[in-house]
């Protein structure tokens, strides 16, 4: 039933990863310049190089996924909702975390994610959560802050510790 978007999707991320090849390309001819040793198109080149192989992986899987199935057989659409469900928590709690970030800041909004996230994976042990979102922010905030000079968005908590 989902053969042909499979492989639309595994098309689209080798093309996408193709498109970034090119206009990378493009990008090193402009910059005259760089600090980066590794040049101005080095992540860019390492993200497709990623997108295409991930596009290949996909590719194949839904090739030999496909193939191996019965030909009869089809998945109904609760199967596929309760199959994606844990995909689309992850995709909305994600997406209200960038969003969000700037407002409430760091500190406050990354044990919210870290912890939503553990629930979303079925960990209900609630003193695990907290004690594991606590403590991955505090040792992401001081690696990010102190150690690599990143300033991080501080929100509400920005008067008190900017």
């Amino acid at each position: 039933m989902f053969k042909r978007n499979d492989y639309i999707v595994a098309v689209a991320a080798i093309l996408f990863g193709i498109f970034i090849l090119l206009q990378s390309a493009q990008l090193e001819e402009q910059v005259k310049v760089s600090i980066d040793p590794a040049g101005p198109t080095a992540l860019p080149n390492l993200m497709a190089f990623i997108i295409i192989a991930m596009g290949i992986v996909h590719l194949a899987g839904a090739y030999y996924a496909n193939k191996v199935t019965e030909k009869g057989q089809s998945r109904s659409f609760s199967d596929f909702v309760s199959q994606y469900k844990a995909v689309a928590y992850v995709s909305i709690i994600s997406i209200a975390y960038a969003f969000l970030m700037d407002i409430i800041g760091y500190i406050i909004l990354t044990p919210l994610l870290i912890g939503s996230l553990l629930w979303v994976v079925q960990v209900r042990d609630l003193k695990r959560i907290v004690r594991v979102s606590t403590l991955m922010t505090g040792i992401l905030f001081i690696v990010f802050r102190f150690g690599l000079q990143v300033k991080l968005p501080l929100g509400l908590l920005d008067f008190f510790l900017g």
